[in-house]
């Protein structure tokens, strides 16, 4: 996506072997630049200091919030994009994950409740899409529809098409876990139990898994586009290829959850513990308590 700052990605000769090609393109170290990634991190940024401007916003909100920005930054305008747009799908699946499932979370944990609260107020319809069962519905299609053989491969022949999958990507992820975080999780109608949220993130990982089973154990390639493109590993054929895209989906994708079903875990095993110790010091303050 966007221009590249040390010139074009480089292109396959008779001349340089595909072991070769990857050390020619990492070497050069191609920039993307795409001034529409920097006008929306810029436009995330600015949005979160107005929202955050008399709130009372931990520093670590803003902290979270930064490394959402870095996320979505590491995911296109580093060499990831160059090298997922021209030579390797499972690169590509390193962009997906970082996009609606590393910087989503963080972005969500850089607001407090009233922050949420006034994009609920602002934003028509957040608060009816942000409800569990609709969050998990739309963020599941998202992750199934884009992953679709034509509709992927048109993102990769199609620039408006291919940012509104990325934009996509980053929204299907904000919703999912708008019911989990707390500030935000504050203001559906539906308010998950610790269980409810384990469960909810349980069902979260069969869309990812779907895709990932589906790339690594189909025998041919589903993605036109990269049948097509230059070998830049030595013995990364398309098909091989697909199948560690499957398996960086299936592994990685769940890296959010995992951490998110550990910290609910936590918090409720905690809250039923101190719930036990105040029940019992209860007991022992009563005439006649053990």
């Amino acid at each position: 996506m966007g221009c590249f700052l040390n010139g074009p990605p480089p292109q396959p000769s008779p001349s340089v072997g595909e072991g070769a090609l990857i050390g020619v393109a990492f070497g050069r170290m191609t920039w993307p630049v795409d001034p529409t990634v920097y006008a929306g991190l810029l436009a995330l940024f600015l949005g979160h200091a107005w929202l955050a401007r008399d709130r009372d916003l931990p520093r670590v909100g803003s902290l979270f919030f930064g490394l959402g920005l870095l996320s979505i930054w590491l995911a296109l305008e580093t060499p990831i994009d160059v090298v997922a747009d021209e030579y390797l799908d499972s690169v590509h699946m390193v962009q997906h994950v970082l996009l609606g499932v590393v910087a989503p979370p963080l972005l969500l944990l850089g607001l407090n409740r009233e922050m949420a609260g006034v994009l609920i107020a602002r934003v028509p319809g957040l608060r009816t899409v942000t409800e569990p069962v609709a969050a998990q519905v739309l963020s599941a299609l998202v992750m199934i529809v884009w992953h679709l053989p034509p509709l992927y491969d048109a993102t990769l022949y199609s620039e408006p098409l291919h940012i509104a999958e990325h934009v996509s990507f980053i929204a299907g992820g904000v919703l999912f876990w708008w019911p989990v975080i707390d500030a935000t999780a504050a203001h559906c109608r539906w308010r998950l139990s610790p269980m409810g949220q384990l469960l909810y993130l349980f069902i979260g990982t069969f869309p990812q898994d779907a895709v990932a089973l589906a790339l690594q154990f189909s025998r041919t390639p589903f993605y036109e586009f990269y049948t097509h493109a230059p070998r830049i590993v030595a013995g990364l054929d398309p098909l091989t290829d697909q199948t560690t895209a499957g398996a960086i989906l299936m592994l990685f994708g769940k890296s959010s959850y995992f951490i998110g079903a550990v910290v609910v875990f936590l918090r409720w095993f905690n809250a039923e513990f101190r719930a036990d110790l105040e029940a019992a010091a209860a007991g022992q303050g009563k005439p006649g308590g053990v």
